[in-house]
């Protein structure tokens, strides 16, 4: 007596903690903490239920094999069918639940160091300095940049900044949805790993085709150390100089954060594109692209604000940018502020 007394105390204790674990990791983003707690007392659950069929076996069975009518169970046993094939499927209404809880955790922020200001110099000395303020904003995370210049013309100019992950077409490997925090925090192995969704508005107008047809960098054609650096983790102050004679230049920068998935781009969404779902993806809303026109014959006007302008492809497909915005919600709130200065009086 009392040993089913405690396999049903611990049962019912087990089941108190994967509820509210559950529940917390519908509406919250991932946290070790509860995915351990959760995953734990899942396995107690599972232990105590086979010793409670085992105490109970014989009440269990005549359920089933007792006379009498059945109707009920055969009721309940459909309905759990039902659920879970809806839930395998992905069908309504259990297809709008999921994504109201994607929803939810993608309105979340992530915490990032405000306190810090990183300052990037590839000016070299060189007359026509840039200096680029980009103010992080709540959704700013280790994020892939690219920044370059356009003509007038739509013509591509040349890059000016771009992540060394992109850049060098290496990036590390297991970083997952649910681990990048500390995985950014403590790197592993670096592989050729490509995002050719990452930033496909800069490699498609660079226009350098790889030996596979896609137009991402690879580690056998890799940009040049020059114009790429390190993932900038905070805000930060980017400054370098245009060489080129043409005084009216277009300059743009692309942005992207891994793993901000939301109801219009989650592990729900896309579900015939291979490269958003595996292949070298990783889920989340699309590359967001600023702009601004710089007039570099112009000696009075010293500062420009960079305008969003449009998003790339969700899965890098093309370098077209489109306009519509509506599906984007974390992703607008990457950064806060892009600000430009020029001094074409620097040395």
């Amino acid at each position: 007596m009392i040993r089913r007394k405690l396999i049903s105390t611990s049962i019912a204790l087990c089941f108190v903690i994967l509820s509210v674990t559950g529940i917390l990791s519908f509406f919250f983003n991932h946290d070790l903490r509860v995915a351990a707690a959760h995953t734990v007392f899942g396995f107690l659950f599972l232990f105590g239920a086979l010793f409670h069929i085992r105490n109970n076996w014989k009440g269990l069975k005549s359920y089933v094999t007792s006379r009498g009518p059945k109707g009920a169970f055969i009721w309940v046993g459909i309905l759990f069918i039902l659920v879970l094939g809806m839930s395998l499927f992905n069908m309504e209404p259990i297809l709008s639940f999921m994504e109201f809880g994607t929803k939810m955790r993608a309105n979340q922020s992530r915490e990032i160091e405000k306190d810090k200001f990183v300052v990037v110099d590839f000016s070299g000395n060189l007359p026509n300095e840039l200096e680029i303020e980009l103010i992080a904003g709540p959704h700013y995370w280790h994020p892939q940049m690219a920044i370059w210049l356009e003509g007038v013309d739509d013509s591509f100019i040349t890059s000016l900044f771009v992540t060394h992950a992109t850049a060098k077409g290496t990036f590390f490997g297991g970083r997952t949805k649910e681990n990048f925090k500390s995985f950014d925090a403590e790197k592993q192995i670096e592989q050729e790993f490509r995002r050719v969704d990452a930033l496909p508005v800069w490699s498609h107008k660079r226009g350098v085709l790889q030996a596979d047809g896609l137009y991402a960098p690879s580690t056998t054609n890799p940009l040049a150390d020059t114009v790429s650096g390190e993932t900038l983790p905070n805000s930060f102050r980017f400054r370098t100089a245009v060489t080129d004679t043409v005084h009216i230049v277009r300059l743009r920068l692309e942005i992207n954060v891994a793993f901000d998935d939301n109801e219009f781009y989650s592990e729900f969404d896309f579900p015939d594109d291979e490269v958003f779902h595996n292949g070298t993806g990783q889920l989340g809303q699309p590359s967001l692209v600023y702009e601004t026109v710089l007039d570099l014959a112009n000696r009075d006007k010293k500062y420009y604000l960079m305008e969003l302008i449009g998003h790339g492809h969700h899965s890098g497909k093309d370098g077209f940018i489109y306009g519509n915005m509506e599906t984007l919600t974390t992703s607008r709130e990457i950064v806060e502020r892009i600000l430009v200065k020029v001094d074409g009086d620097s040395p």
